[in-house]
């Protein structure tokens, strides 16, 4: 277990804008969050809820013109000897420079959603592993391969003497993930941040990509940031969770309150669509009404008012509802619980 404090990463009101043309998108709307040293936050909504745009705001990865304009990342460096170092606010660092470049990768890991796209075609996979290495730890070539075919072996992936030589093509949609994992955890993270890791993968490879990342969580002792729309991962994998709407966190909250005790009602009618064993077999899942606003028609008031079925006239499509306190370690943004 990492012996990290747990003021590990805080992000706090975090705002990423992508201006364009036609006008400028909040992606991230005042967004904050904790994760904890060894333990796992997962973030949950569906898709274009700022999700992954948060996270790649916390790596500086974020595609042009997208920028932050408000907020703080604040992130528990690691010293040069392994142990705590000081607190940095990455939102300071330039996102080319040469200490955002040995953070990431090599204190914050990413594993993307497609690893198709992620992998280079006309580079080996061992090639691209040992180049993350050689970048981030100070070893040899020769040294370099033996920890790249260790990771190979680590991530459960068969023949690795082989596959090592291998392009990303040449694997299939579990083993490419398995490599990417390899790839991220090279450098012994003290965060990895994976966003849908499992999504385009069938579901008996889903279950084993699931199972190596929890047991990798332990051997290396490592917090993990999970990004998924699915809450059958949030229920697996989560030890926090935090629910995400049109760029802003609803809910926040420890996975078993979220599940047994959920307040917001965005977090309510996510859990109620999810199918039941005990369900009848015509029985028809619940939706929620409506979708997502459009990035340039946002509502004015509460995001989710025009689809929520507690909304309140002249309340919810006034002011915007504050994140706070309903119970220890628990969070909301709704007016049912701050007295209309």
């Amino acid at each position: 277990m990492s012996n990290q404090t747990e003021e590990f990463l805080s992000v706090r009101n975090l705002v990423t804008h992508f201006p364009l043309d036609e006008g400028t998108v909040v992606a991230v709307d005042g967004a904050s969050f904790d994760v904890q040293a060894g333990m796992t936050l997962g973030i949950v909504g569906e898709s274009g809820c700022g999700k992954s745009v948060a996270a790649r705001s916390i790596l500086r990865i974020l595609d042009k013109p997208g920028v932050i304009v408000d907020g703080e990342i604040r992130f528990r460096r690691r010293s040069a000897n392994g142990e705590v170092g000081e607190v940095v606010d990455l939102t300071t660092y330039d996102a080319d420079g040469d200490e955002m470049r040995s953070i990431r990768g090599g204190e914050i890991a990413y594993v993307f959603q497609e690893p198709m796209t992620s992998f280079s075609p006309v580079h080996t996979i061992g090639n691209q592993l040992m180049e993350a290495i050689l970048l981030h730890r100070n070893v040899s070539k020769k040294e370099a391969e033996e920890i790249a075919l260790d990771m190979l072996r680590q991530v459960g992936i068969p023949l690795p003497e082989e596959r090592i030589r291998q392009y990303s093509f040449e694997l299939s949609g579990g083993l490419r993930q398995r490599a990417m994992i390899a790839m991220a955890l090279s450098c012994n993270p003290s965060l990895l941040i994976a966003d849908e890791p499992t999504t385009a993968l069938d579901v008996t490879t889903q279950a084993q990509i699931l199972e190596l990342l929890q047991n990798l969580q332990k051997d290396f002792g490592m917090a993990v940031m999970l990004i998924t729309h699915d809450l059958g991962v949030i229920a697996e994998m989560a030890d926090n969770v935090v629910v995400m709407y049109l760029g802003k966190v609803v809910e926040s909250a420890p996975v078993d309150d979220i599940f047994h005790n959920p307040k917001h009602p965005y977090t309510k009618a996510l859990l109620e669509s999810i199918p039941r064993v005990q369900s009848g077999s015509r029985e028809k899942l619940a939706s929620i009404t409506g979708s997502i606003p459009h990035p340039y028609d946002r509502p004015t008031g509460c995001a989710f008012n025009p689809r929520c079925p507690a909304f309140m006239e002249g309340t919810c499509d006034v002011g915007e509802p504050e994140l706070t306190n309903v119970e220890s370690n628990h969070q909301v943004s709704c007016f049912l619980f701050q007295g209309g």
